[in-house]
């Protein structure tokens, strides 16, 4: 009888373990499932203000590229400006001397007239760089450096500054072709400033076009002398900028490389060559 007690209470205190047992286990998947809960949430708020912050800094470098675009309109404008100027005072002049007959005028108001389309034609082609269509397309890589070499050909003129194309191969790349030539201006821009800040006298921007490896390639280098090595890790950084503050936010290079590798799908890099620094960007080929 004695033993049967002893079984009895042995199989109690096993049922009575294995209860507690249960709700320990059940208990601790409660607590993980609230932990999971709130773990996700933090996770989705930090995906939420990441993505609050790219949105920012977009917006921001648009700006700034709005800013930018003035000067190259400024600089676009400026010879078409004074040559229309001088059109209208070899009219005054003509007519002051009894030359302005129908024939001469006709000729002055053309030239006229095709200085005012090439300024029209300026403003269109910043206006479409400015309202970019947002959908995907296959295009071409020299195509795009051509359109975005047009934008700013007239200040990098202005500054003495050469800039020489070479192209092994032409390769067709998918993206946005607008958000691709504003990374390609900003790497401009950046050469063009650099060239200025440190006075070289004979300023060079080389690009070149190429395959490599069944990959699109299109690397632009500078004669400048390279990132300074404090510089070099941040050089792609938000807000990072070796300008003054009042000349420069920090958002481009950092926005060029969001395009190319995010958007694009691709690889921007950058490494200090003997004559300067030299940024690679390496694509998907497409075929059409």
């Amino acid at each position: 009888m004695l033993d049967f007690l002893i079984l009895n209470q042995y199989y109690y205190y096993f049922f009575s373990l294995s209860i507690l047992i249960v709700l320990y286990v059940l208990s601790i998947k409660k607590t993980n499932k609230n932990y999971n809960k709130k773990l996700e949430k933090e996770v989705n708020k930090q995906l939420l203000l990441l993505r609050q912050k790219d949105e920012l800094l977009i917006a921001q470098s648009k700006l700034a590229a709005v800013g930018e675009t003035l000067a190259h309109i400024a600089h676009q404008w400026k010879q078409p400006l004074n040559q229309i100027n001088s059109v209208v005072l070899n009219i005054e002049e003509d007519f002051d001397e009894n030359k302005l007959n129908k024939k001469l005028l006709e000729e002055h108001l053309n030239e006229i007239e095709k200085l005012t389309f090439y300024m029209s034609d300026t403003i269109t082609s910043f206006n479409t760089y400015l309202h970019p269509n947002d959908k995907k397309e296959i295009f071409s890589i020299k195509e795009a450096f051509n359109n975005a070499l047009e934008l700013v050909n007239k200040l990098l003129e202005s500054k003495q500054i050469k800039c020489k194309l070479s192209i092994k191969e032409d390769s067709l790349i998918k993206g946005v072709k607008n958000e691709f030539i504003q990374a390609l201006l900003v790497i401009l821009n950046n050469a063009k400033d650099v060239l200025e800040e440190r006075q070289i006298k004979t300023k060079k921007i080389a690009v070149r076009i190429y395959t490599k490896n069944f990959k699109a390639c299109i690397e632009i280098q500078d004669n400048a002398g390279g990132i300074k090595d404090k510089d070099f890790d941040k050089i792609f950084d938000p807000y990072f900028t070796t300008k003054p503050h009042s000349q420069g936010t920090g958002h481009g290079l950092c926005m060029a490389k969001m395009i190319i590798e995010k958007s694009m799908h691709g690889k921007l890099n950058v490494k200090n060559e003997k004559k300067g620094a030299k940024f690679c960007i390496t694509l998907a080929k497409e075929m059409r």
